[in-house]
């Protein structure tokens, strides 16, 4: 995926980010030098630090994908008036029988992922991957 500009188009982007939601594989180009991650249970990223956690899908695969049966819906969407903000909205359901929404917003500038915002409740988030 990687590009001749070093730009990638929004669908790249967004479809990227949900490979990695859903299988633990991330795609490092399309993040920004100045890329930052916020979520509840990952907490706040720069760049750095989430490459450090994300780069090797081990600890997310065995704290959260390994304990997911599918995800379902996955609904992608894109900010149609200027292509600069998307947002996945997905369902998963674990081994234990429960299931949690989440909400993953990102913004993008020059062809480039600068920020990833999760949104969930990490309560039901640790009930349903046993955390």
């Amino acid at each position: 995926m990687m590009r001749i500009n070093n730009k990638y188009r929004l669908e790249e982007i967004i479809d990227s980010i949900e490979k990695w939601l859903v299988k633990g594989d991330i795609t490092s180009d399309i993040l920004a030098d100045n890329f930052k991650f916020i979520s509840p249970f990952w907490k706040g990223s720069n760049k750095t630090e989430f490459l450090d956690k994300f780069l090797d899908p081990s600890a997310y695969i065995t704290s959260s994908l390994s304990k997911i049966t599918n995800f379902n819906p996955v609904m992608k969407f894109k900010n149609i008036s200027d292509d600069s903000k998307f947002a996945i909205i997905l369902q998963y359901h674990t081994k234990n029988g429960n299931s949690v929404y989440e909400t993953v917003l990102g913004t993008v500038l020059d062809g480039k992922l600068i920020e990833l915002r999760s949104i969930y409740d990490l309560h039901e988030t640790k009930v349903a991957l046993e955390l």
